[in-house]
C-alpha cells in the first residue's frame, strides 16, 4: 500500500520522486469500500474467464471448458500485482518496528518510507515498455497465437493484451522486489541503535525478505503444478531451480548488512566483558601472590558473573532473524520435496 505523495518532508512536502502509475492504483484499490483481497480475487476469476472465453469463441476450446494452463496464465499478473500490494503492507510495519533502530529526523523517515513502498513513475514506466518488446517477441515466437491472428484478428488482440497484462505485471512485481529489498540495504546502512540486548527492531525487516522469497517460492511452485512439462525440459529445470535460488538470495542478501552490524557490536561487547574479566582475574592473581584474602569471595562471584555474562554474548545469533521466521521460509523451500517423498512412499506402498 503506497503512501500519500505529500508525506516525506512533511505536510507540505514534495516527493522525492513522483509514485508510478501502479502505486496510483494501489491507492486507489485500498480507497474501495471492499477488501482488497476481495478486489483481487474478482479480478482473477474475471480474467479467467475472459482467457478461457477467447478460446470458446475461437472455437478451439469447447464451452464451458476450464484449461488449466489458460486459467493459469491468468493467476500471474494478478498475484504479481496483490503481492506489491501485500509486501508494501509488511514493509511498512517493519519500517515502524525498525525505527528505534534508527538514527533519523521524522522528515528522513518519511523520506525513507515514501521510498521504501513507492516506486518511480519513470523507471517502473521503462520497464513496462521492455515488458511490451519482450510480449511483441513472445507472440512473433508462438505459433498458435500467429495462427491466431490470421483467423481470428479480434481474439488475437485481446488473447495479446492479457500476455502484455501478464508480462507487464510479472516485470513490475521483479522490479518492486530488487528495488525494495534493496532499500532494506540502505536503511540498515542507517542504523545508529544496534542494541544486542533489544534485538527485535533488528528482526524486523526479516519478515519482509522472508515473504518476499516465500513468494517467490511459491510462484515458482505454481509454475511447475501448472505445467507438467517443467522437468521435461532443460532449460525450464535450469528456471526452476535458479527461480529457487532467487528466493534464497532475496531472503538472506538484504539482510548481510544489518548482520555484520550485529557481529561487529556482538565483537565489541565480548571484548568489553573479556577485558573486565582479565583486569577481574589480574585483581585475584595479585591478591594470591599477596595472600591477601579480603574480598576474595566477592572478587570470585564477580568472575563467575562475567564469565557467565561472556557465554551469554556468545550464543547471540548474528543473523537478524526469528528462529520461526527461518524454520519458514525452510519449510516452504522443502515443501515438493516432502510432497514429492509422499508421493514416492504412497506409491511404493499403495
Amino acid at each position: 500500500m503506497a503512501i500519500e505523495q505529500t508525506e516525506p518532508g512533511g505536510a507540505s512536502g514534495t516527493p522525492p520522486y513522483p509514485a508510478s502509475d501502479v502505486d496510483r492504483f494501489l491507492d486507489w484499490v485500498d480507497s474501495l469500500r471492499l477488501p482488497a483481497w476481495l478486489f483481487y480475487l474478482l479480478i482473477l476469476g474475471a480474467l479467467i474467464l475472459l482467457f478461457n472465453g477467447l478460446a470458446w469463441i475461437d472455437g478451439s476450446m469447447p464451452f464451458p471448458t476450464i484449461d488449466v494452463y489458460r486459467s493459469s496464465v491468468a493467476v500471474y499478473p494478478v498475484a504479481s500485482l496483490a503481492l506489491v500490494h501485500y509486501l508494501n503492507r509488511v514493509a511498512r510495519r517493519a519500517l515502524a518496528e525498525f525505527r528505534p533502530a534508527l538514527g533519523v529526523d521524522e522528515a528522513e523517515y518519511e523520506r525513507l518510507a515514501y521510498e521504501l513502498l513507492t516506486l518511480p513513475r519513470r523507471g517502473t514506466r521503462i520497464v513496462l515498455g521492455l515488458s511490451l518488446v519482450f510480449t511483441a517477441v513472445f507472440i512473433i515466437n508462438t505459433p498458435y497465437l500467429v495462427a491466431l491472428f490470421g483467423r481470428s484478428p479480434g481474439t488475437a488482440i485481446l488473447e495479446s493484451a492479457v500476455y502484455v497484462f501478464c508480462f507487464g505485471m510479472i516485470a513490475v512485481f521483479l522490479t518492486h522486489t530488487i528495488w525494495q529489498l534493496r532499500m532494506v540495504s540502505r536503511i540498515h546502512a542507517r542504523a545508529t541503535n544496534v542494541n544486542l540486548f533489544q534485538r527485535m527492531p533488528l528482526y524486523a525487516f526479516s519478515k519482509l525478505t522472508a515473504q518476499t522469497g516465500i513468494s517467490l517460492l511459491l510462484m515458482n511452485y505454481f509454475g511447475v503444478l501448472t505445467d507438467p512439462a517443467t522437468f521435461e525440459n532443460l532449460a525450464l529445470i535450469i528456471l526452476t531451480i535458479g527461480a529457487s535460488l532467487v528466493a534464497i538470495l532475496c531472503f538472506v542478501l538484504p539482510l548481510q548488512g544489518m548482520h555484520k552490524q550485529i557481529a561487529a557490536e556482538k565483537d565489541r561487547l565480548h571484548g568489553e566483558c573479556a577485558t573486565r574479566l582479565e583486569t577481574a582475574i589480574e585483581e585475584l592473581y595479585a591478591r594470591a601472590d599477596a595472600q591477601g584474602l579480603a574480598g576474595v569471595g566477592e572478587l570470585n562471584q564477580l568472575i563467575g558473573s562475567l564469565v557467565t555474562t561472556c557465554e551469554m554474548i556468545d550464543q547471540i545469533r548474528t543473523w537478524p532473524w526469528k528462529r520461526e521466521t527461518l524454520m519458514t521460509f525452510i519449510s516452504v523451500f522443502i515443501l515438493p520435496f516432502i510432497v514429492e517423498l509422499i508421493f514416492m512412499l504412497a506409491g511404493r506402498f499403495g
